[in-house]
């Protein structure tokens, strides 16, 4: 009889330790989310910051990646201006060439059939318009960047950029039809990104000049 209270004893002193690992299982679930948490939160915050700090450029600050936007649309509104401008000067002087009788006289003097004096005459009046496009382009952003307060900032960057495109261009003298140098002038760099690529196109390209005259 003296017995059974301490083997009953000790029966639930010897269950007892078999609930620790049930413990420990319902806790690791919880405290590998805690460490999980823990080391995303600084990656998440400096995530937010970056996005923070991207939206809070103000619009006065002339970034590259603005710099390269800002080439691209004027380059843009110079070919409009040139489509403009050629289309005008034809408009303009298409009747003034046959009101003078221009065709007949070069015809006389050159020999050719009036048509194709008309249409040389023509094509050169649209190719004065097309060149003159630029200037009137320029002019309207120019005009356009000032009253933004970048006119400045943009000379700036460009002296810059075209500094940039002389120093780390490939020599041109090792130029071949079959090894050409990629974009020496830089006309297609439009991003940080395509000047970052531009860069390895030319390191690539005086490398495989070296391997050549190696």
């Amino acid at each position: 009889l003296v017995a059974a209270p301490f083997s009953a004893a000790f029966s639930r002193s010897s269950a007892r330790p078999a609930k620790q690992p049930r413990l420990e299982q319902s806790l690791r679930p919880r405290i590998a989310s805690e460490i999980r948490h823990s080391r995303l939160a600084p990656a998440a915050r400096s995530v937010s910051t970056t996005t923070n700090t991207a939206q809070s450029v103000p619009d006065n600050v002339l970034t590259w990646d603005r710099f390269f936007d800002l080439r691209r649309k004027r380059r843009w509104l110079n070919l409009v201006c040139s489509g403009l401008t050629s289309g005008a000067t034809v408009l303009v002087a298409a009747p003034l060439i046959a009101q003078a009788d221009f065709d007949s006289w070069g015809a006389q003097i050159s020999g050719l059939d009036p048509i194709v004096v008309l249409g040389i005459s023509t094509f050169t009046v649209a190719a004065g318009g097309w060149l003159c496009g630029p200037s009137f382009g320029n002019l309207m952003f120019s005009l356009w960047a000032g009253r933004r307060g970048w006119r400045a900032g943009i000379a700036e960057k460009e002296k810059s950029f075209y500094a940039r495109i002389k120093r780390y261009r490939a020599d041109a003298s090792a130029s071949s039809p079959q090894n050409p140098i990629p974009d020496y002038y830089g006309e297609k760099i439009g991003s940080v990104k395509d000047y970052r690529r531009w860069l390895k196109d030319q390191r690539a390209f005086n490398l495989k000049k070296n391997k050549n005259m190696l």
